[in-house]
């Protein structure tokens, strides 16, 4: 969670496969993150733009990128 904030941190997960963004969204939300998911470069980086997240993470491997 963001320190001082009052707020969950925000965490924008970028993946083509449903299955790890699926993964990472288990772990993460009961941890008290806010999760934002992505499935490829393009929405994440309207989604970027629109939200500002605290934390990216992506995958390497991005089809179209």
């Amino acid at each position: 969670m963001a320190q001082g904030s009052g707020r969950p941190a925000t965490i924008l997960v970028v993946d083509d496969d449903p299955g790890n963004r699926d993964l990472l969204e288990a772990v993460l939300a009961p941890a008290g993150y806010a999760v934002v998911m992505a499935s490829g470069g393009l929405p994440a980086l309207q989604l970027v733009r629109q939200g500002r997240p605290d934390l990216v993470l992506l995958d390497l491997m991005m089809p179209g990128m």
